[in-house]
């Protein structure tokens, strides 16, 4: 075998001199005209050759607006219903450090936009491939820095001596994309070995456990897709000490090896991985792994050997679920609270409101509702509320607007009075109040939170004419009699508050 691959190089090597041979011979001018007709020609080949170029140009400008529309396409973008400024979002991106070989390289860039910034993509590929081989990874922005986006490229990428990327992000409105590097001159980066540290050996009658475990994959294997299209992979992953490596490993049917597709967590424990349009144009296998941050592993849904099967069709319907599947995954959205806990428990106390315990409801993330009982020393009552909270941060703003009515209070706790009439008055004391307050919160908004509140409260207060004109008859000279109606009064004052809020559902 390797003496037919010897002479067949051979072979091909005299053929290729020959022709080189035979052209420059044929390129000697015979005669003496030969000459103008050369410098003719000359003309004719700069023409070409100007024509050739403005014809790539135009080529390279359709196929970047076309691969930036089915990016766009295969992220499912909702349409946008906001204003438009017509500019493609800013994007300012610093190359990474090097990376190290098999371990995932953070790239970063900073995207800017007042229609909303839709994306930044990373596309990257091993150094010196086509540029149908890039894989598309989602860029997830900062919870502390706005407008910063970072993404992991996987270890199951980073096993070559060099990568390239380039990035490009659209804002919400369609506007652009904006980019640094693109398909045709892609960013660079090097990938090193990593710097091995000598550690002494460990005692051989010492046995050493492996900490952690991988995680546990929930997947809902896809049976059918659409030819042409791009095909959305959906898991699961949970695990006490992390996730990491992630991928989708895929191959078409016949094929020997795979090629690994890293999956982007969308929140919470959902990720998720899109198979280019490119790579559907023929039946696929696949399967789930991952591992978890102590390189525990792979968990797996599906194997090398079992691979789930997913057919494609001309034209058909979405992507189909098998039955056998306990859990179908979905992408979030901004507003979706399934991860939220809604039933809890708050108990507070303040000045001049009293103490309360109250039972909270969570309709919505950014709302609560509250109701239950009061207590100020003086008297029991109720009250209820609403309280507004437009984050879920470690410390977050609220809102509270509460109401309530004290139906007994004894007030002579607090003063010395002597006269009968007056106790009795002061025995039989109810009120009304509504309270509007701002604060801060400080915890988890899904478990456990304390709270500090201020605000103002309005008090509106009823005294029994009866006991009034038994208090003015008591305090009158002999003969003197004094009739009265119920009086009512009203105050605004200051409160204050302090609570703490736990969810248990």
């Amino acid at each position: 075998m390797r003496l037919r691959k010897l002479i067949a190089t051979v072979v091909t090597g005299l053929c290729f001199c020959a022709g080189a041979m035979a052209q420059t011979d044929a390129g000697v001018p015979s005669e003496s005209g030969a000459s103008t007709k050369t410098t003719a020609k000359s003309s004719k080949r700069k023409k070409a050759s100007k024509s050739s170029k403005s014809s790539k140009k135009t080529a390279k400008r359709s196929r970047k607006k076309k691969g930036g529309s089915s990016s766009r396409k295969a992220l499912a973008v909702e349409p946008y219903s906001g204003t438009d400024d017509g500019e493609a979002p800013r994007l300012a991106h610093q190359a990474p450090a090097p990376g190290v070989r098999g371990k995932p390289l953070n790239v970063a860039a900073h995207v800017t936009d007042a229609d909303g910034v839709f994306g930044p993509v990373l596309y990257v590929r091993k150094k010196g491939m086509g540029a149908g081989d890039y894989v598309l990874l989602k860029m997830i922005p900062s919870k502390i820095v706005p407008g910063d986006y970072a993404v992991d490229v996987p270890a199951a990428l980073t096993n070559v001596e060099a990568l390239e990327y380039y990035i490009e992000a659209w804002d919400m409105a369609g506007n652009g994309p904006s980019s640094v590097g693109s398909a045709e001159q892609p960013l660079f980066v090097s990938v090193e070995e990593e710097k091995k540290v000598a550690f002494p050996s460990a005692p051989t009658n010492v046995t050493i456990k492996p900490k952690g475990a991988p995680p546990a994959i929930t997947h809902a294997a896809l049976t059918q897709a659409i030819r042409g299209k791009p095909v959305e992979i959906n898991a699961r992953l949970v695990g006490n000490t992390g996730v990491q490596d992630a991928a989708v490993m895929f191959r078409h049917v016949g094929e020997k090896d795979y090629k690994a597709l890293p999956m982007g967590n969308i929140g919470a424990d959902d990720y998720t991985a899109t198979i280019p349009a490119a790579m559907t144009t023929s039946d696929l296998e696949y399967y789930v792994e991952a591992f978890d941050r102590f390189g525990n592993g792979p968990a797996r849904s599906g194997a090398p050997n079992v691979p789930y099967v997913l057919r494609l069709t001309e034209a058909g319907p979405p992507p189909i679920a098998s039955a056998a599947a306990p859990l179908s995954v979905h992408k979030r959205v901004l507003d979706d609270d399934s991860d939220n806990t809604v039933i809890g428990l708050g108990i507070d106390a303040g000045a001049p409101g009293g103490a309360g315990l109250t039972l909270l409801v969570r309709p919505l993330w950014w709302l609560r509702l509250n109701a239950g009982a009061a207590y100020n020393v003086g008297g029991f009552g109720f009250r209820g509320g609403i309280t507004l909270a437009p984050g879920q941060w470690t410390v977050t703003p609220t809102l509270n607007l509460d109401g309530g009515r004290y139906l007994s209070g004894d007030v002579n706790k607090f003063v010395t009075v002597t006269d009968a009439n007056a106790r009795a008055l002061l025995g039989r004391t109810t009120y009304t109040f509504a309270t509007a307050q701002v604060g801060l919160e400080f915890g988890s908004q899904r478990w456990f939170t304390f709270y500090l509140r201020g605000g103002l409260t309005y008090v509106i207060s009823t005294l029994s004419g009866t006991d009034l004109t038994a208090l003015a008859n008591g305090n009158l000279g002999a003969g003197m009699t004094a009739a009265m109606g119920d009086a009512k009064f009203s105050a605004l004052v200051p409160c204050a508050s302090l609570g703490f809020n736990i969810f248990v559902y």
